[in-house]
């Protein structure tokens, strides 16, 4: 299980912790790249887990985008699952703070929702930009588009 945790002040998080390939035995890139996932969340008030499927693709392209909004501390990182169930917003102010705007939804589509925001800073990305690193070399993405 590799977790990525991404940490705010007083406690809260959202966790996106990776069990494994949706689909093991397919090594094509449709199949091949679903990830089984659950989030857990812990926002003011709220305590939470969903489970849900995301593509081994959207961290790659979440992890550069943290990459690089960490070396600028300003500027978007952008995180949607295929299904959009899973939408993160991580918006740098320039100063080191990071305001992270997330949406879970119970069931893809039609489910319950869940907003919240996290106020975080670039002390606690580092730790969030290994572990998507470890986990995109856990899962690295099969076959082209």
């Amino acid at each position: 299980m590799y977790e990525i945790s991404i940490l705010a002040d007083c406690g809260e998080f959202l966790k996106l912790s990776v069990a494994g390939r949706s689909h093991p035995d397919c090594d094509d890139y449709w199949d091949g790249n679903w990830l089984r996932a659950l989030v857990d969340v812990r926002a003011g008030g709220f305590r939470g887990s969903v489970e849900g499927d995301i593509r081994a693709e959207e961290l790659v392209a979440f992890h550069a985008q943290l990459v690089q909004l960490q070396q600028s501390l300003e500027g978007l990182a952008a995180y949607d699952t295929l299904e959009d169930w899973l939408s993160i917003r991580a918006t740098g102010d320039g100063q080191g703070h990071i305001e992270i705007r997330c949406v879970v939804l119970d069931q893809p589509g039609i489910g319950n929702k869940l907003e919240f925001t996290l106020a975080s800073d670039q002390t606690y990305m580092k730790q969030t930009i290994d572990q998507l690193l470890a986990a995109t070399k856990a899962f690295p993405v099969i076959g082209r588009a």
